[in-house]
């Protein structure tokens, strides 16, 4: 790491107390990721007492090979955040699903959402740890590590914005998790800690070098991310490019090494929803095939069009288009102007406007 780089480690860390000794929730959705543990370690620090929870799904319910037989395998967030709870001493419950409450609750998200976008898997576990949670007492304030990957470059795209604080500076009005409606639907109040002003301040004064940085595998000998495991090419190389580095920094100074440098994991592999795939696609017959074909709608995989099927049977409508939007090219939902991801298809856009 250079000068400035040191410089913005220091500056996050400030940023990140002060947003923490701030927003104090009753309520942690813990991953075991980099971006909660952090949070959860710096409550710590603050003194401030947080109830961090975690779902996964039945370990029996099993992945396709492709998932299951990884040096980094999908399904680990109970693990992970096991690791976190033990090292930070937390208040920490563990929640496992079974494979028809997941599908239970991705039925709830279909029609909340009014999305058969695959990315719901993502928001399983969510939607359950406050389901959960509110039946337990009467905590109303949760928090969770959005948007901790968007800002810090955590995506594998982060390397396509060369200048990244402009980046940020020009997303920022359009962030919105998912969790934040979740949750609202819910009764809970959602906090934000890596949306704190102070937080984006530092953001946006990032630059790649600060974001993203190639580690040696001897130092780092796990895949920056998940979906890493699949690019061949990088397993022949002696060096890996690592996104969130400046975060990561600031996470060793009060986290395990291992836990700081966790691989960037979507919470659909880190809590094993994406082996709800193959039961998806069983929900596919002729019949359903047939008029799923007449949509004249691409999809990416017969799990998604097993989610289009179900989104529909449940009574689900694809939502019109409304002022500030513009019809997604796929499905004809509204897509707010400015975004290029249609939230109830899935299907992105370039500036073509062609799918991909």
């Amino acid at each position: 790491m250079n000068d400035t780089s040191l410089r913005m480690v220091d500056a996050l860390e400030t940023a990140l107390l002060q947003a923490t000794n701030e927003i104090r929730p009753d309520v942690l959705l813990l991953s075991g990721g980099v971006d909660s543990a952090l949070l959860a370690a710096l409550w710590q620090r603050h003194g401030h007492a947080v109830r961090a929870i975690t779902v996964g799904l039945d370990p029996a319910v099993r992945c396709v090979p492709a998932h299951t037989f990884l040096p980094y395998p999908c399904n680990s967030d109970l693990e992970w955040a096991a690791r976190v709870a033990a090292a930070l001493d937390l208040q920490w419950t563990s929640i496992t699903l079974s494979l028809r409450e997941a599908m239970r609750y991705l039925d709830a998200l279909v029609l909340q959402q009014r999305s058969f976008d695959l990315g719901q898997l993502n928001n399983i576990a969510l939607y359950a740890a406050l389901d959960r949670a509110a039946a337990w007492d009467e905590r109303t304030t949760f928090a969770s590590g959005d948007d901790g990957d968007g800002l810090f470059g955590g995506y594998l795209n982060a390397d396509e914005h060369a200048d990244w604080g402009a980046w940020v500076t020009q997303r920022i009005p359009q962030i919105d998790p998912p969790v934040r409606g979740i949750g609202m639907l819910l009764n809970w109040q959602p906090r934000f800690p890596y949306l704190h002003e102070a937080v984006l301040a530092v953001a946006t004064s990032l630059t790649q070098n600060d974001i993203r940085q190639a580690i040696s595998v001897d130092e780092r000998s796990l895949p920056p991310s998940f979906m890493d495991q699949f690019d061949l090419a990088s397993y022949g190389t002696s060096a890996r490019i690592w996104g969130k580095v400046v975060l990561r920094r600031v996470a060793e100074r009060y986290l395990p090494q291992e836990i700081a440098w966790r691989p960037k994991t979507d919470l659909q592999f880190g809590s094993g929803m994406c082996a709800l795939e193959p039961h998806l696609a069983n929900l596919l017959n002729t019949g359903s095939r047939m008029m799923i074909e007449q949509t004249g709608m691409r999809f990416f995989n017969d799990a998604h069009r097993g989610l289009y099927s179900r989104f529909r049977a449940l009574g689900g409508v694809i939502p019109p288009v409304r002022e500030g939007e513009r019809a997604c090219v796929n499905c004809g939902a509204g897509v707010v102007i400015g975004k290029n991801h249609c939230q109830t298809c899935g299907w992105w856009e370039d500036s073509e406007g062609r799918l991909g």
